[in-house]
């Protein structure tokens, strides 16, 4: 296997020493180090520490060819409290604590506080990704990763170059004592799972193997270099590690499907062609050798200018820049009138500040007036019409037709005049009276009263005309449809317009506002009933029906509102009885709310018994003035209600 790694990598350096005349860099080496984190289902280890070196060769000017490996380490992670495995010194024979045998299907062993191994939890529970060491696990697990890899990245950008990388090689592991550096043997007790408890295991079959391996992977990486001198790069990658396993180590690696790495190199590099002026193009390809750093180039290694303002693209801060505008020294275009239209473009440039321009920087002139829109104070001038300095038309005769326009400028002031400006012969199209020159109202019907203006009578004032009006004397404020009748959308008698609360439910009496003649009762604030039970009863009587109404025509009238309905007793009998007989009591009435329409959501119940009394239980006038319903208004009451129209 050695002898075959040592033949191809001759055989890849030979090819590539025979074509690599022209690249930018012939040889390079790089000592480096970094972290790396193992990846599996089941992940016990923490992160680890890797150092390494390589060795490339430029087989193109965009492609290496390299070898490299390195010496990683790790050791178990603090999110487990028992290793999978059982493990022993190779040379003590000594069994580690806190090992165990690799259990079973998808069980995992715990320590509790007092050290003793208890019960099972879920092996994937358990498993999880961890950075940090376990202080309790002297052993760690070792990594030399060797591989042979193809390098692909661009050196036009000779300061910042990114990289693709792709290989693959051998990878050898083993596990090891953290202090003696001895060798750990592990239990190798897969075929021993038809055992129902992995305890039970004899001491001669747990078949003790070395805990390493050797095994081929494949590798991919990206990262970038960073040249702060000349020949000397600093590689910044990240490269992924893809494991072919063998059984062993599929077992005893336990679902590893791979290995990360974050390192840092200094690569140092040796021979290749030149490239003075560092725009990715060789000295003996270079036909303008003396181009700016920084700058783009073509093939030829001749800066580009795509915008053709003198500025190199690279450089060119503003790389599309419109033809002829004038530019700085980072290609950016001025605009010394600040109207957007830039300097060298500009065929205004000297337009005032905030002055609407056309394409070519001059002032804009919508009516066409000879007076540009920023300085003009009538915008909207007709066309051919005379205008003063500030925009505005003239009107010699005052005619309402601008001088200019106007054919008859000379007529006598309040002739009335056609379009052109000249006298026209008074007319009444609509025979109502009042002629054209007149009449706000050209269109009226014939036999329309109309008033002075010629307009049809509004005799109610309700924008609805006399002669098409059938409800002619409607109160003035109503809203009226075409026909001027008056519209009442609730149906309360009071007209919308005039109603003050045009939304009053069905069957709900109404003030001459049109507001419920219930009262609308702030939030805590209630009412009290004294509603008539029987004695020791709670069902609602003839005459307790007739006591709630008031409270009914208060829910009727607002049908957002949410009562809570308190139950009270006087003081005779015992606590328990009263607080139950006054609950069953304020039920018994939500029952009977519920059976008039009333929504069961918007009623809440309770009974306070002989708590909360409101007047003396020494006389029987007092007995009965604490034995009550109270409604309670706990939701959308009257000053919620106000706020949200607020």
């Amino acid at each position: 296997m050695k002898q075959n790694l040592i033949v191809a990598a001759i055989l890849l350096l030979v090819i590539g020493m025979i074509s690599a005349e022209e690249v930018m860099y012939k040889v390079s080496v790089g000592p480096g180090g970094g972290i790396f984190k193992t990846g599996g289902v089941y992940d016990y280890w923490a992160m680890g520490t890797t150092y390494g070196g390589l060795a490339k060769f430029g087989i193109t000017k965009d492609l290496e060819v390299g070898i490299q490996g390195c010496y990683s380490y790790t050791y178990p992670g603090d999110n487990i409290d028992i290793f999978p495995f059982l493990l022993r010194n190779s040379e003590t024979q000594a069994i580690y604590p806190h090992t165990a045998f690799h259990p079973p299907g998808n069980s995992f062993k715990y320590r509790i506080e007092d050290g003793e191994t208890t019960g099972t939890t879920s092996y994937s529970e358990r498993a999880r990704f961890t950075m940090k060491t376990h202080d309790n696990m002297p052993f760690r697990l070792e990594f030399i990763p060797i591989e042979l890899f193809f390098q692909w990245r661009s050196f036009t950008h000779t300061l910042f170059n990114p990289y693709l990388q792709f290989g693959a090689g051998v990878v050898m592991w083993s596990v090891k004592d953290d202090n003696t550096k001895d060798l750990i043997e592990v239990a190798d007790i897969r075929n021993e799972y038809t055992f129902q408890q992995t305890d039970s295991i004899p001491a001669n079959r747990l078949n003790w193997a070395d805990y390493k391996g050797r095994h081929f992977h494949a590798l991919f990486g990206f990262g970038f270099e960073v040249f702060p001198v000349e020949q000397v790069g600093i590689d910044v990658g990240f490269r992924g590690y893809y494991p072919f396993q063998d059984e062993f180590a599929d077992y005893t690696l336990d679902t590893l499907a791979g290995i990360f790495e974050l390192s840092g190199r200094l690569n140092f590099y040796y021979g290749g062609v030149r490239d003075t002026d560092k725009d990715g193009v060789v000295n003996k390809d270079d036909q303008c050798p003396d181009t700016p750093f920084g700058a783009l180039v073509d093939e030829f290694g001749c800066p580009i200018d795509s915008d053709g303002d003198a500025v190199y693209d690279g450089l060119d801060q503003c790389p599309n820049t419109p033809i002829d505008a004038i530019v700085d020294a980072v290609g950016c275009p001025s605009d010394g009138d600040g109207d957007a239209v830039y300097d060298g473009i500009d065929k205004c440039p000297d337009t005032p500040p905030g002055a609407k321009v056309d394409d070519t920087g001059c002032p804009v002139d919508s009516d066409k007036d000879g007076v540009p829109d920023h300085s003009d104070n009538c915008p909207n001038t007709p066309r051919g019409a005379l205008v003063d300095q500030n925009g505005c038309p003239f009107d010699g005769d005052g005619d309402g037709v601008y001088d200019g326009i106007d054919k008859c400028p000379n007529t006598p002031m309040g002739t009335q005049v056609n379009e052109y400006g000249c006298p026209q012969i008074k007319a009444d199209s609509d025979g109502d009276g009042v002629t054209d020159d007149l009449d706000r109202c050209p269109d009226t019907p014939r036999g329309t009263r109309v008033d002075e203006h010629g307009c049809p009578l509004d005799s109610d004032k309700d924008q609805v005309p006399d002669y098409k009006d059938k409800c002619p004397k409607t109160p003035e404020g109503c809203i009226v449809d075409e026909f001027g009748c008056p519209v009442d959308g609730d149906n309360d008698g009071v007209c919308d317009g005039m109603d003050k609360c045009p939304n009053t439910p069905d069957g709900v009496e109404v003030k001459e506002d049109g507001c419920p003649k219930a009262k609308k009762l702030k939030k805590g604030e209630s009412i009290r009933v004294k509603v008539y039970f029987e004695t020791a009863k709670w069902d609602i009587t003839y005459q307790g029906a007739k006591d709630l109404q008031e409270a009914l025509r208060i829910l009727k009238a607002y049908p957002e509102m949410r009562v809570m309905i308190e139950g009270h007793t006087d003081s005779r009998g015992s606590d328990e009885y009263n607080r139950e007989l006054s609950i069953k009591r304020s039920k018994s009435v939500k029952s009977w709310l519920v059976s008039q329409g009333i929504a069961s959501s918007r009623l809440e119940t309770v009974g306070y018994g002989e708590t909360r009394p409101v007047d003396t239980n020494e006389s029987p006038d007092g007995r009965a003035n604490n034995r009550r319903i109270e409604f309670r208004c706990i939701e959308h009451c009257a000053e919620e209600i106000e706020v949200e129209e607020e």
